[in-house]
């Protein structure tokens, strides 16, 4: 009786229409899409408040679970853009528990879609009282971010930025097992993505009248979206489906066409700070990301350029060191894609080594946290805590800067690298900010495989485009590598990095799991015992040895690590390993492929 009249209020609930009313004369899409989000959300948790009249029925729960996904995918694009935090850690976050240091320093366990499908999904059997408690979460949050709706601004312009993005998070999450790990119903959840994005470009039919320009671009759009939709309804097999095919035939002309409409209608921009760049036509490229995203500070532009290559004589300058021996490059050799080679970092003394593998230093700006632990926030702490470490540069800004000082080309250099600010003295934060726009600079994304998705065709053999499939597919890789980056920081957003608990051993016999704590060294959370931040993977042909303590020397070894389920898969004790611990069945070849699909990602190759 008591789960009866839960259900019967919750069922009243979202029921209830609260009507937004504007006096505005002129046509807005957007408040046509917000009756259309309304009534979306309220189906969401219609199926949800369902769910709980039957909790020990797993058919008609699962039947359920996908209507309301169905309905929350239409929308999704929305929730993401307007109340991410929400979505990530509430809505439709991982099945792993996860921490978020900006809302506490508590742990957040799984919770939502994910979880839910993980208890419907599972081979377990049905545990009621945890979905009950499951359900009515969800059902709650998506109660409060409707009624936050009826509320919030909209322009027309954003709704189109918010699909553009919806696209990049297809092709970057979606596709790459981000969600519905269980399930697998991905390519059927991308297609109601669509579905939701094809609805809302209806709304925007009257921006057509007496525009024969605009009218011929709106079906084109239509069109592009209707081929869409066949080709995902054509190959729905999450473990077959052509990732790479979709993108660059379906998802890049998509793309163009959505911006080419927003720019003929002539809505205005945003302005939102964000990572992606939606107004150059490509959505997976150097060009579609701003650098500027991850600095310190967004608006600090003046004379980075300059400041960028005083960094760059600074990085290559011993001056840094305590001994006026070591600098930046005796461990990130830009020969090795700015790694050193060595199993562990070399040591001040040149004879020890520190306790953990030299990562590359190529796309680092795309980052939000650095370090293997995520020590470090931003590039110019960590600037600040390499020169300081004993271990390392064991040296002080203070001593650097009484070396520089006593040099006029420097002095000259930093005069006019900061001219006007109070860093053009030479201070600790000048020398920061120089090495950490060079660092900036150091960007990676011309491989093959980026030539590929750029259109040329003849860059990438059939091999490693399976081998793509592969790591975006049935291997799992792309759902902590996201493209196109291929490291832990989470499109579209890139809010925040990710660490991951694998159970790396000690050494290549594989026979006892390696002592470091990484990630809870930090925040002394136990959950995050063992856990490494992501790294990328781009390059990765040239940054051998492997892993955060570089026990493996062949990429085919890490590939057969991931291949038997990590060290839980090895037999070890890993008890809160995030990673899956079963095989992920893997054929000789198709292991093949995926490391032949991860060579494609050299520089320049």
């Amino acid at each position: 009786m008591r789960r009866l009249i839960i259900v019967l209020l919750l069922l009243g609930s979202v029921g209830i229409h609260i009507h937004w009313n504007s006096n505005s004369t002129v046509y807005s899409a957007s408040e046509q899409v917000r009756t259309w989000l309304s009534d979306e959300l309220e189906q969401t948790q219609k199926q949800l408040s369902l769910s709980l009249l039957h909790l020990e029925n797993r058919a008609f729960l699962q039947q359920c679970y996908h209507a309301s996904r169905k309905h929350y995918k239409h929308v999704e694009f929305f929730v993401e853009y307007c109340s991410p935090r929400e979505a990530k850690n509430f809505i439709n976050g991982t099945i792993v528990s996860k921490s978020d240091f900006e809302l506490s320093n508590e742990v957040i366990p799984p919770q939502g879609f994910q979880r839910i499908e993980e208890l419907l999904f599972s081979d377990d059997a049905i545990d009621a009282e945890a979905l009950q408690s499951e359900y009515l979460l969800l059902i709650s949050k998506l109660s409060d971010i409707r009624n936050y709706y009826f509320s919030i601004e909209i322009m027309d312009g954003q709704l189109l930025e918010m699909l553009q993005t919806q696209l990049f998070r297809i092709a970057a999450m979606n596709l790459s097992g981000y969600d519905a790990t269980i399930s697998q119903t991905n390519v059927t959840e991308a297609f109601w993505c669509v579905e939701g994005m094809e609805q809302v470009i209806k709304k925007f039919n009257p921006y057509t009248n007496e525009n024969n320009r605009m009218k011929n671009t709106y079906q084109s759009l239509t069109v592009a979206l209707l081929k869409t939709k066949h080709f995902l309804q054509q190959y729905p097999d999450y473990n077959t489906f052509n990732r790479l095919r979709f993108i660059t035939q379906y998802i890049t002309p998509l793309n163009r066409s959505i911006l080419a409409f927003h720019q003929l209608s002539k809505l205005p921009w945003s302005g939102r700070i964000q990572a992606l760049n939606l107004q150059n036509g490509f959505l997976f490229g150097k060009e579609s990301l701003n650098p500027q995203y991850f600095s310190m500070y967004f608006n600090d532009t003046l004379n980075i350029q300059l400041q960028a290559q005083l960094g760059k004589m600074l990085f290559f300058d011993p001056i840094l060191s305590g001994n006026n021996q070591n600098s930046c490059a005796s461990c990130h050799n830009p020969s090795k894609a700015f790694t050193d080679g060595y199993m562990k970092g070399r040591a001040f003394d040149g004879t020890a080594s520190l306790a953990r593998n030299t990562p590359t230093l190529l796309n680092v700006v795309y980052q939000k946290a650095f370090f293997y632990d995520g020590r470090a926030y931003q590039l110019e702490q960590q600037v600040f805590d390499v020169v300081h470490n004993k271990s390392e540069m064991h040296s002080t800004f203070e001593e650097v800067i009484d070396k520089l000082e006593k040099s006029a080309a420097y002095k000259l250099l930093f005069r006019a690298a900061f001219k006007s600010t109070p860093d053009s003295t030479i201070t600790s934060y000048a020398i920061q900010k120089a090495i950490m726009e060079y660092e900036k600079t150091l960007v990676s994304m011309n491989s093959r495989f980026d030539q590929y998705l750029h259109g040329d065709k003849k860059k990438l053999n059939t091999n490693e485009i399976n081998g793509y499939n592969l790591f975006a597919g049935k291997a799992l890789c792309g759902s902590c590598h996201f493209l196109p980056l291929f490291n832990g920081t989470v499109p579209p957003a890139y809010t925040d990095s990710e660490y991951e608990v694998i159970g790396v051993p000690a050494d290549s016999s594989n026979k006892q799991l390696d002592e470091d704590k990484g990630r809870y060294m930090v925040t002394s959370l136990n959950e995050q015992q063992h856990a490494f931040k992501t790294p990328t993977v781009r390059n990765i042909a040239l940054t051998a040895p492997y892993m955060h303590n570089g026990i493996y020397t062949k990429l085919e070894d890490v590939v057969e690590f991931y291949h038997k389920g990590g060290g839980a898969g090895l037999k070890l004790s890993v008890p809160n390993q995030t990673l899956p611990f079963d095989s992920l069945q893997l054929s000789p070849a198709e292991k093949t492929d995926i490391v032949l699909f991860l060579k494609s990602l050299l520089i320049g190759a």
